[in-house]
């Protein structure tokens, strides 16, 4: 995976509506004040709604997210090397502006 991954999905996704910004001491992507992406630990993390989470982890290409174990973040998946990041990304955002 290329090192500059995140400043390049920062790059393409920041644009007025979208920010970056700081959730939980790691760098995030933000729709008005909701995050809907983050990067941990080299990992990228996206919220998106239960179907398409389901779908993603079933595939294998994510796994709930548990930023401590045994403790799940709802609505939140760990994406996996293999999956498209930038599609899912959009899906991530659009979902959340949704909710807004």
């Amino acid at each position: 995976m290329p090192e500059d991954w995140w400043e390049d999905l920062v790059e393409r996704s920041c644009d007025g509506d979208v920010t970056a910004g700081s959730m939980f001491g790691c760098r995030g992507l933000r729709t008005g004040r909701r995050f809907f992406a983050i990067r941990w630990h080299e990992q990228l993390v996206v919220k998106l709604p239960a179907g398409r989470r389901d779908e993603l982890v079933a595939a294998g290409q994510a796994e709930p997210f548990e930023p401590m174990p045994g403790r799940r973040m709802n609505g939140w998946v760990l994406l996996g090397g293999s999956v498209a990041r930038a599609p899912v990304v959009d899906e991530a955002r659009a979902w959340v502006e949704s909710q807004q």
